[in-house]
């Protein structure tokens, strides 16, 4: 070897000050490498997975898990894919209720060589798509269609987008319906130029959660004893003083009362008259909010603070889209009540908003008679407050939200307020298991940044983090420019 022209050279150069560095950086980016490597090779075997989506569209919420650890007899739910062709949005989904629950299984149906078995559950004889997710227990079945798995909003071009995932919040319920089959009924009121639910779409989300609508008219009929909640969605009439004292009567008996009403009700004096038999009491204005961190697109447009309710604690987490009303009122508490009436707010405005008492006033400054905040937007309340489990004595249940726009505001991707509403009606028919089972929205916000919060992001991604990055390169330059 000593005779070979150039390898003296050759072995001299792999003594330089250059060559160690590198091939310690070598050294270093191998091993790094092989670390990665056996990582992903030990993740892959423990099947590990970490939900980054900020919806946590591939985790199961507590309730959902709450309603696991109680199937104790076997579910089956059937798939109708073709071989290969599974959703890629569903079975993620799938997979982890068969993970926390060995009583589930999955059988995966090719429908077209199936049209028998699926025959079976074709109660309605109009078809089952393919797509579906069927899930059978000891008490029923429930066919959940593809489209039931989203959320869609439409445009004003009619156009339609996805703005929700919603398949934890189908298979969830029909778990419920498979393992009890139970229906609940609520009812609509009518009569006073409600806006039916028909025609903002939720009929089908009230029915895609196990309940049944139907409609009520209390003035020609008595409340039905199948009632489970009776809903009056934004109505432009007040009760007649004979609707009022059947209601009163309903939730005498441990009835269940939903109210979604504003200032277009206009008088009020026979719904306040139930209300306050609750100690609540529906104020008559439109709030201003002149605070810019709660308005959404002008001072009659409220993002609220959401209370630490069971009704709002599913949506407090702040990377959800948020509750917005449009025109609310206020919802005040009376003074004078029953002591076993708890009454808990659910939506507060800020201490710099007011309820302009006069709606003929156009001026963006608060006047004398106004009604200074924080103000609550919607309360919950409960009588008795609580129950002796000796005693059979029902327990009235009321949700009143002072906005009547909360649902059209909702069927322009707002989903937060749907939620509010599904929330509210769980609630007060006592279904906590199902409260906060709701869609992972895929709705985006921007960011929603006070002065001084722009002051210390602009200045940290402008100015401190390009100057630490041109630091440390400086350094760098200089420690390795003599190697």
């Amino acid at each position: 070897m000593k005779g070979i022209k150039g390898f003296d050279t050759i072995r001299e150069s792999f003594k330089t000050r250059q060559v160690k560095y590198g091939g310690y950086a070598a050294l270093i980016t191998l091993a790094v490498l092989v670390g990665l490597v056996l990582v992903n090779l030990l993740a892959g075997q423990l099947s590990l997975q970490v939900d980054m989506t900020s919806s946590k569209l591939y985790s199961l919420s507590e309730q959902t898990i709450q309603v696991l650890d109680k199937v104790n007899a076997p579910v089956k739910f059937y798939g109708l894919w073709r071989p290969g062709q599974e959703s890629q949005d569903v079975m993620p989904v799938i997979n982890l209720y068969l993970a926390k629950n060995k009583n589930i299984s999955l059988q995966v149906i090719d429908p077209e060589k199936n049209p028998g078995f699926v025959a079976k559950y074709d109660k309605d004889k109009k078809g089952i798509s393919p797509g579906s997710l069927i899930v059978e227990g000891p008490k029923g079945f429930r066919v959940i269609a593809p489209y039931d798995m989203y959320d869609f909003t439409q445009n004003q071009q009619g156009q339609s987008s996805v703005t929700g995932v919603s398949v934890e919040r189908r298979i969830t319920s029909a778990l419920l319906f498979a393992g009890t089959g139970n229906t609940p009924i609520v009812y609509e009121l009518t009569g006073h130029n409600e806006i039916a639910l028909s025609s903002l779409n939720m009929v089908d989300v009230v029915e895609r959660e196990n309940y049944s609508v139907k409609s009520l008219n209390v003035l020609v009929a008595p409340v039905p004893s199948d009632a489970s909640a009776i809903i009056m969605n934004n109505p432009r009439r007040d009760l007649t003083a004979a609707e009022a004292q059947k209601l009163l009567d309903y939730l005498a008996k441990g009835g269940r009362f939903l109210v979604l009403a504003d200032y277009n009700i206009g008088d009020v004096t026979n719904l306040n008259n139930v209300l306050a038999s609750y100690g609540i009491k529906l104020e008559y204005g439109i709030i201003h909010e002149t605070d810019p961190n709660y308005v959404a697109l002008d001072p009659r447009t409220e993002w609220p603070d959401l209370s630490d309710h069971d009704i709002t604690k599913p949506l407090a987490d702040k990377s959800k889209t948020p509750v917005v009303l449009l025109q609310a009122t206020a919802v005040s508490t009376l003074d004078t009540k029953r002591r076993s009436i708890e009454i808990k707010p659910l939506m507060t405005s800020s201490a710099r908003s007011f309820l302009r008492t006069n709606l003929s006033d156009t001026s963006a400054a608060k006047a004398a008679q106004d009604i200074s905040g924080p103000l609550t937007l919607a309360v919950a309340a409960t009588d008795p407050s609580w129950l002796d489990p000796n005693k059979p004595e029902p327990q009235a249940r009321v949700v009143v939200i002072g906005c009547g726009n909360l649902l059209p505001i909702a069927m322009q991707g707002f989903d937060a307020n749907r939620d509010i509403f599904m929330n509210s009606l769980t609630w007060i028919q006592d279904r906590p298991e199902t409260i906060s089972v709701r869609s992972k929205s895929l709705f985006m916000l921007p960011l929603r940044l006070n002065l001084v919060q722009l002051i210390i992001f602009g200045g940290l991604f402008i100015f401190i983090i390009p100057v630490a990055f041109f630091v440390i390169g400086f350094v760098t330059w200089l420690k390795r420019r003599h190697l």
